[in-house]
């Protein structure tokens, strides 16, 4: 006879926890804080594998009986989860509670700016070594301030992942501004590329704004 199987529905609720934590961590975009995109991609497999396991764990629960009750060794495992998903959701609700900037530029340019983001981040690159294709453009670009002493130009900054957070490296257009920035403001900008014997971004507005969720190019 079949009997309720208490081992198997703690597997049950490992897996069901695993889940929603691995599927927070996706559908938020949480996750590109410590991964980059090409690494995060294998994190889908899984996604697609653990909903499998749970309806094959589903019947195991309802089975016979294993003769050695070991569920509470199975407590920490369930306690970690269950905190993680809880964090993971409360910073969630605070970071939508804090996203309240305004993304838009009042100078009418911005309509026809090229805006820089993960998928084109290597225009970055390419301004940096020769952007005589860029000069005289106007650029989007959202990033962070990081300055070297006191020079008039900064770096407009963003870190990029090859894998992990471990490996990661600060890229970012030189720019200036009449305005003065505090080192790790995070700001947006609209600007035009120009030339003094390097080419630098001329900041013509911007917009203070939060830290993305995905901070990382």
């Amino acid at each position: 006879m079949k009997k309720f199987n208490v081992d198997e529905f703690i597997w049950l609720l490992i897996l069901i926890l695993l889940t929603t934590f691995i599927g927070y961590l996706l559908f938020s975009g949480y996750i590109y804080r410590f991964l980059s995109a090409k690494t995060a991609k294998n994190l889908w497999i899984a996604l697609i594998i653990l909903p499998i396991l749970i309806l094959a764990q589903i019947y195991k629960v309802i089975s016979f009986n294993s003769r050695k009750d070991s569920s509470i060794s199975y407590l920490p495992i369930i306690l970690t989860l269950t905190i993680g998903v809880f964090i993971s959701l409360n910073d969630f609700i605070i970071q939508e509670s804090m996203n309240i900037n305004v993304y838009s530029f009042k100078n009418k340019i911005a309509d026809e700016a090229l805006e820089i983001s993960y998928e084109n981040h290597h225009i970055i690159e390419e301004i940096d070594e020769g952007g005589e294709e860029f000069l005289g453009k106007y650029i989007i670009f959202t990033g962070f301030v990081h300055r070297h002493n006191n020079e008039q130009k900064f770096l407009l900054a963003r870190e990029e992942m090859n894998c992990c957070v471990a490996d990661s490296v600060i890229i970012g257009l030189k720019s200036i501004s009449k305005d003065n920035f505090n080192d790790g403001q995070w700001i947006k900008v609209l600007g035009k590329i120009e030339y003094d014997g390097e080419y630098y971004l001329n900041i013509i507005e911007y917009i203070k704004v939060n830290p993305p969720n995905n901070q990382y190019f």
